[in-house]
């Protein structure tokens, strides 16, 4: 019984973290009307959060979301891979 107790706490701490924030998510192609001037980003850390943050500063100020994007998830690490984009240019 106490094997029982134990596997199940264990699976239910593995299944309710928390792994990422995100304001717009798809996986599907969606046509938005920005303006890509910038050349793809990558960006490591232990989260993916702070991959996603570090991809983000890479690309410059002003730039505050990635499009196209893709997390990979590494041994220790995750990489986030996307081109970055100004949501300030974006037309309404």
């Amino acid at each position: 019984m106490k094997k029982i107790i134990l596997i199940l706490g264990v699976s239910v701490a593995l299944t309710s973290c928390r792994l990422v924030d995100f304001t717009i998510i798809s996986s599907k192609n969606v046509s938005l009307d920005v303006k890509k001037d910038a050349k793809r980003v990558t960006g490591k850390g232990f989260t993916v959060k702070d991959a996603l943050d570090h991809a983000i500063e890479k690309a410059g100020p002003g730039y505050d979301a990635l499009i196209d994007g893709v997390i990979y998830n590494g041994l220790f690490r995750y990489k986030v891979q996307g081109t970055p984009v100004k949501t300030t240019d974006l037309k309404k």
